[in-house]
């Protein structure tokens, strides 16, 4: 494995905790934000992430790769290690995982999640979802209502985020929501946990078999997208998953990491600034899903 794949399998197998405990990439100038930041030194490589709890920096120096947490001193940065791991020409990806696991725990045992002030949602209305009843008579289907307060209930940490949603646009963003806490879902994958496991995909199932264009859009591409076509996560997932949900779940995640859906990754990741809503008409991912489903 080249030096470039490991960094950047690294950057992946790290960014949701990093993300978690508020830190982000530093991108020097003329790296753009969809390149990996690697910055090259006195022959050493390394990527930096801040967060207002400090700084950490992957080093790969003399065939190891280092987890170093920085330490502000007048107005430089002065890293230190505390984790080396061996890397060299004949490393693979279990190699690198090995890495990804032991950085995950130098990140977990050095920071907390990051936590902000928020406005307090008491007295936010949540809009009805649809029974099960109703779903399964035919008189409704399943919508992303539905989806989020079954999601919320899974995951009861969420549930003031799903009402702060609401509260700052008026109504309930979807889309908005799930592209932010969708890692939760993919947190279950990863851990593979199996009464974890039959829980979540329960639900997913329930709602897509019985849900709406829209629902059925935001739970294969939305939220099991960022699963984002790797062959381990998406591996964990076939045996709990409906067999119709399964093969669209992995048509979407081998187009969205096609060059032709890299377009649509970035749109996923940097949606445009929210106007009031239109006269709605099928997007991109929805046109995708209804041509996936006539096939």
């Amino acid at each position: 494995m080249n030096i470039q794949e490991a960094f950047r399998m690294i950057d992946k197998g790290l960014n949701e905790n990093l993300t978690l405990k508020g830190f982000s990439a530093v991108y020097p100038d003329g790296k753009k934000k969809d390149e990996l930041p690697v910055c090259e030194e006195d022959k050493k490589q390394y990527v930096d992430y801040v967060s207002e709890k400090g700084n950490i920096r992957i080093l790969l120096s003399d065939g190891k790769f280092c987890f170093q947490i920085g330490e502000a001193k007048n107005d430089t940065v002065e890293y230190k290690s505390i984790s080396a791991s061996l890397f060299g020409d004949e490393s693979d990806d279990r190699d690198v995982k090995y890495i990804i696991n032991e950085f995950n725990d130098c990140i977990d045992s050095r920071f907390k999640t990051f936590e902000v002030a928020k406005k307090s949602t008491k007295g936010v209305k949540l809009p009805p979802p649809v029974s099960k009843a109703a779903a399964k008579n035919g008189g409704s289907f399943y919508d992303p209502v539905t989806l989020a307060n079954r999601y919320t209930i899974m995951y009861p940490e969420l549930r003031d985020e799903y009402k702060r949603n609401i509260e700052t646009y008026g109504e309930f963003l979807a889309d908005e929501f799930f592209r932010e806490y969708g890692s939760y879902a993919v947190k279950t994958i990863r851990e593979n946990d199996k009464q974890q496991m039959k829980k979540l995909f329960n639900m997913l199932n329930e709602i897509y078999l019985d849900g709406t264009n829209e629902v059925q859009s935001i739970v294969v591409v939305t939220l099991l997208g960022q699963l984002e076509n790797d062959d381990e996560l998406l591996a964990n997932c076939v045996d709990y998953m409906d067999p119709e949900l399964a093969a669209i779940t992995i048509n979407v995640n081998r187009y969205l990491a096609s060059g032709a859906g890299k377009k649509a990754v970035k749109l996923l990741k940097n949606p445009p600034a929210y106007k009031p809503p239109k006269e709605k008409k099928p997007g991109m991912m929805q046109t995708m899903l209804q041509q996936q489903q006539q096939r």
